[in-house]
C-alpha cells in the first residue's frame, strides 16, 4: 500500500511538473486582470490629445550612446528607444503582459520562461523583431555589458532560439518565482545594427530601437531631441 501510494505521488509530481502555462500575460498572483484582446489599461486615457513638446531635465551630461556598458555615460532617456518583451501593469501587482512578446510560456516547475514574439514587431528601419535579436540581446549584456547584468541574471543557465519567433531562457535549479517577469523586462536591441560594431565601446552614433521614441538630433554632452 505504503509503495502505491508512493509510486502515485511521484506520478503526480511528475504531471505537476510538465503542467504549462501559457498566456497574454503573467501574474505572481496568477490571476491577471485584462483579457487577451485589451485595447489600453484603464489608467491610460485613449482619448488623450495627442503631439505637443515636453522638456525633461537632467543633472550632469552625458558622453555615449550606449546605456549597456560600464564605462560612458548615456543620456538620461536613452532607454525610451527600446522596447520590452513585456509591459508592466500599474493597477496589478507583479503583473505583466506581452508588448513585443505575444505569448509568454512557463512550466509548473519555472524551470524555463519562453516568448512568442508578435509577428510584424519592426525596428525602426523596418527590419523584422526576431528571435535572433533576443538571443543577441542577452548574450551580449551577459558577455561584454555592465558586470551588473552576470550578477542580475545569475539564475538564468542560457538561451535559446527555437523558431524565428520564439526564444527560450532556461533556468538554474533554484525555483525564483520572479525570474519569469524579470526576463520580460530585456530591452531587446538589434542584431544587424551591432554587427561590424564593438558593442563593448563607448559610441556617439545614435542606436536603433523598436520603441515610441527614437533619436531625431543631439548636441554630445547638452542635450537630445527625440520624436
Amino acid at each position: 500500500m505504503k509503495r502505491l501510494l508512493l509510486g502515485l505521488l511521484v506520478l503526480f509530481s511528475s504531471v505537476l511538473a510538465q503542467e504549462v502555462y501559457k498566456g497574454h500575460g503573467i501574474s505572481l498572483g496568477g490571476d491577471i486582470k485584462y483579457p487577451a484582446d485589451f485595447t489600453h489599461f484603464d489608467y491610460v486615457n485613449p482619448d488623450a490629445p495627442k503631439g505637443g513638446e515636453v522638456v525633461l531635465a537632467a543633472t550632469g551630461n552625458y558622453d555615449s550612446f550606449n546605456g549597456f556598458i560600464a564605462e560612458g555615460a548615456p543620456p538620461a532617456g536613452l532607454g525610451r528607444i527600446y522596447d520590452t518583451l513585456v509591459v508592466g501593469s500599474s493597477d496589478e501587482a507583479f503583473t505583466e503582459y506581452g508588448l513585443l512578446a505575444e505569448s509568454i510560456e512557463v512550466p509548473a516547475d519555472k524551470s524555463y520562461v519562453q516568448f512568442v514574439l508578435r509577428e510584424g514587431a519592426k525596428w525602426h528601419d523596418g527590419v523584422a523583431i526576431t528571435a535572433d535579436d533576443v538571443v543577441f540581446t542577452f548574450e551580449s549584456l551577459i558577455g561584454k555589458g555592465d558586470p551588473f547584468y552576470q550578477s542580475y541574471y545569475e539564475n538564468v543557465s542560457g538561451v535559446e532560439k527555437i523558431d524565428d519567433r520564439t526564444v527560450r531562457f532556461n533556468f538554474t535549479g533554484e525555483t525564483n518565482n520572479e525570474l519569469p517577469l524579470i526576463m520580460g523586462q530585456i530591452q531587446i536591441l538589434p542584431k544587424h545594427y551591432w554587427e561590424g560594431k564593438d558593442f563593448a565601446a563607448v559610441t556617439t552614433e545614435p542606436p536603433l530601437g523598436s520603441g515610441p521614441y527614437k533619436v531625431k538630433e543631439f548636441d554630445m554632452g547638452r542635450s537630445i531631441t527625440c520624436q
